[in-house]
């Protein structure tokens, strides 16, 4: 087992490296040999453990939130970094396609999985039979059950079938297109060009996949009841569904449109993360795409939607999604389409690792906190 560095123990516990080996020297932190022979490395399930053990009270989560802590070799996260099969994000993005991260999340290997066979003319049908004005969810949910109803779809098959559930509003490129490609039409009205596309893809990229959040841990809870991969894919996307997860950018996007300045925004929407404390990883370089597509007349405003006031957090990927949406002059609302067309590869690789886990082994319990009857 490689295990985490110092550095990187350090930064899940919140401490200085010199804390870390403090936990050492007090029995409470077990190091192991180094590939090397000469750098220690640290047991990642252990320091876990300790994380839970040695958080504070005044920092615990607030009340009623749930702690879930799994072991996975999908993706890592800590404050201002993350990696997906232990892959630098910012590199993958500056270097990888969408369809290489794919591949990289489902099998470890950096390459693009064969392109779909199937042309979507199903989900088409099926999308156009919904009532008017259906919305996003709607259309990516119909989406996912008609792929589950076919033999054996592949994970590129589900992700291909959503971008087909949304409506061109430019030239359709056909199905042998990138995900990317095949996506722009969908979601700006502007021509696609390679800066354009590459935006996108950037996008896709960073938002892939982010550990255990809310709607991964769903699909997690699908997988180990053993439902179908486009069934795990509906429980993220019912996840999504809700105001809170995923749709932070369309805030942005709409205060971009109204040309809101920090101090007159009202809520913050885009700033702050609860584990990226010092800054969002992923923010800058998709803030950087989306000033580069931008028009002229818009190019300061689009560079500038990470700009705070004194008592700000920093920004987080979601300034950065609305950036973009304001760059691509998409729709408000587009961008939750975005979000969980990128993230459906980061479900689909914590669905197949669910697999071979204990099956049923998200048995939560409940304490009772309701009146008792009258025992008389």
């Amino acid at each position: 087992m490689e295990g985490l560095s110092a550095k990187e123990v350090a930064d899940r516990l919140g401490v200085e490296t010199a804390t870390v080996y403090a936990y050492v020297s007090r029995g409470a932190l077990e190091r192991l040999p180094g590939t090397d022979g000469r750098r220690s490395r640290y047991d990642p399930d252990q320091v876990e453990e300790l994380a839970r053990r040695t958080r504070p009270r005044s920092t615990r989560r607030r009340t009623g939130a749930v702690d879930v802590v799994i072991g996975t070799t999908v993706s890592e996260i800590g404050d201002g970094w993350v990696r997906y099969r232990d892959r630098d994000l910012g590199e993958l993005a500056a270097t990888a396609g969408f369809e290489e991260v794919c591949g990289l999340l489902w099998t470890g290997e950096l390459a693009a999985p064969p392109p779909p066979t199937a042309t979507g003319a199903d989900v088409e049908r099926a999308v156009e039979a919904l009532p008017a004005g259906a919305t996003i969810d709607a259309r990516l949910a119909t989406a996912a059950v008609v792929v589950g109803c076919r033999t054996e779809p592949t994970p590129m098959e589900l992700v291909h079938a959503l971008v087909t559930a949304l409506s061109p509003i430019g030239d359709d490129p056909g199905p042998a297109a990138t995900v990317a490609e095949r996506l722009w039409p969908r979601v700006s009205p502007l021509p696609a060009n390679a800066a354009r596309v590459r935006a996108l893809e950037v996008a896709l990229v960073l938002l892939a996949e982010h550990e255990l959040a809310t709607s991964t841990l769903a699909v997690r809870v699908a997988a180990s009841t053993g439902a179908a991969p486009a069934s795990c894919v509906l429980a993220g996307l019912g996840a999504v569904a809700g105001p809170l997860h995923g749709k932070a950018a369309i805030a942005v996007h709409r205060q971009l449109l109204e040309g809101a300045e920090p101090t007159e925004r009202g809520p913050l929407q885009g700033f702050g993360h609860s584990v990226h404390r010092s800054g969002d990883p992923r923010y800058a370089p998709l803030l950087a795409v989306a000033t580069g597509i931008a028009a002229p007349r818009v190019r300061q405003q689009t560079a500038q939607v990470g700009r705070r006031t004194r008592t700000d957090p920093p920004p987080n990927v979601d300034a950065a999604l609305g950036a973009l949406a304001f760059a691509a002059e998409m729709e408000v609302g587009v961008t939750e389409a975005v979000f969980s067309i990128a993230r459906t590869a980061g479900w689909l690789a914590h669905a197949h690792e669910e697999a071979d886990e204990p099956p049923l082994r998200f048995r939560g319990r409940t304490r009772y906190r309701g009146p008792r009857a009258d025992p008389s």
